[in-house]
């Protein structure tokens, strides 16, 4: 199974007077545990008006495991945003040329739908989702 490293650079030069940021960070994305070899990944762009919602529950299917879940608004003008939450509660902002990386642990249901939300202007924007293919055993009958 192939490994899939995750690498963000941050530097800055004039972030605290005198004092300049570097900062470089790599990880494993990982199944479980120390497990390695994510199996799948689903992607797309976007663009949404305002008060338009999009759910990427379609994308992040209905498969449990580790995921992790990459959006960027890609939008150039810098009145528009998105919101992003999960299901009914917002939890923040994605200005234009912001981006997220965050693990996800998808329990398959309405309160864990990552829902975007474009605000001010029509939005575009770009996701990606690595994943496992793992797949819940079933009762025995």
């Amino acid at each position: 199974m192939a490994t899939t490293t995750a690498t963000v650079s941050i530097s800055s030069r004039d972030l605290q007077p005198g004092n300049t940021l570097s900062i470089n960070a790599s990880s494993t994305l990982m199944k479980s545990g120390l497990t390695t070899g994510l199996e799948l990944m689903e992607m797309g762009n976007h663009s949404i008006a305002t008060g338009t919602e999009f759910n990427l529950s379609s994308a992040l299917g209905e498969v449990n495991g580790s995921h992790y879940v990459y959006i960027c608004n890609t939008t150039s003008n810098d009145e528009y945003y998105l919101e992003w939450g999960l299901h009914d509660t917002m939890i923040g902002n994605l200005n234009s040329g912001q981006w997220m990386f965050i693990p996800w642990n998808n329990a398959v249901t309405t309160d864990s739908e990552i829902e975007i939300e474009a605000k001010n202007g029509t939005c575009t924007f770009e996701y990606a989702i690595f994943k496992t293919a793992w797949t819940l055993p079933t009762a025995a009958s």
